[in-house]
């Protein structure tokens, strides 16, 4: 038998503890939030490091592992599992290069999600399959799965504050998988890089983020094929869904032009089907702020 180090949720303590009786000797270690820089400061002497969670306790334990054995059970749409690569978080974001887990499919296990994770892990995922799709490095493969992953989630916008099955979950992080398979392959543009500085000034959780401005630049790029992929006509159409199924949480304090220079650092910013400038990032952060106030 092996020795495990099992990074496990608060959702996920439980199934942690089954899940240790099939090791010899275990630590545990529990997240509660994105991983800093303290993380890299953890050792590890077990033959293996198990991840049992969203995306956050994936990453922990992706960085951990270094070039041990690391097995990823996912329990959201958040897609780390698929991706060789972790983000820390502080005053700067700093994305570390992992080698990618294995993925096990656990779908016996229970997913009692509150909805404002479903709700942010489900929209960093269609982020990440959107952004995929009109991306500049788009491949014919990571075209496969952002289209599969668009076609999953777009059975279930508008209905996440629902009473979802065990089911309904599994679709949704295998979604957030296929999602995350098509980002493994042209990585995040404009979306995930006008999040990131939102996210460390303000706090709102990455996934909130991306949700809170998708709409926004889905209007602005028109990308025409998207809408197809939502069985949709029209980009306008497409924004309407897509705002009509996120809750946007309210925003008080927001400086669209400080944030807008930070985005612009960002090279990634540069990858998406339009150019984008400063001016056009500002209008885009004020629609957004006025909607979050109505």
């Amino acid at each position: 038998m092996q020795s495990a180090l099992i990074v496990y949720s608060t959702h996920t303590e439980r199934y942690a503890k089954v899940l240790s009786r099939k090791y010899k000797e275990v630590v545990f270690l529990k997240v509660k939030s994105p991983p800093t820089k303290e993380v890299l400061k953890i050792k590890c002497d077990k033959d293996i490091v198990i991840a049992i969670g969203g995306g956050s306790v994936i990453d922990t334990a992706k960085i951990i592992s270094k070039r041990r054995r690391c097995i990823a059970i996912p329990t959201t749409a958040a897609g780390a599992a698929m991706t060789p690569y972790a983000t820390i978080w502080g005053k700067k974001k700093k994305s570390i290069f992992t080698k990618k887990p294995i993925l096990k499919m656990d779908y016996g296990l229970p997913k009692r999600l509150p909805f404002k994770v479903l709700q942010s892990t489900v929209f960093d995922a269609l982020s990440h399959a959107i952004e995929s799709f009109w991306s500049k490095d788009a491949t014919s493969w990571s075209k496969h799965y952002s289209k599969r992953a668009i076609y999953l989630i777009n059975k279930y916008l508008g209905k996440l504050n629902n009473r979802l099955r065990r089911e309904d979950i599994n679709r949704l992080i295998t979604a957030g998988n296929l999602a995350g398979q098509a980002i493994a392959i042209t990585k995040t543009n404009v979306v995930h890089a006008a999040s990131y500085p939102i996210t460390i000034e303000y706090g709102i959780d990455h996934g909130t983020v991306c949700g809170m401005l998708l709409p926004y630049f889905v209007e602005f790029m028109d990308f025409s094929r998207l809408p197809k992929l939502f069985n949709l006509n029209s980009t306008p159409e497409l924004v309407t869904l897509l705002k009509r199924s996120f809750i946007l949480p309210k925003i008080k304090k927001f400086n669209p032009k400080v944030i807008a220079n930070k985005i612009m650092k960002y090279d990634k910013i540069k990858n998406g089907p339009k150019r984008i400038n400063k001016n056009i990032l500002m209008k885009i952060l004020q629609n957004v702020i006025i909607d979050s106030n109505r």
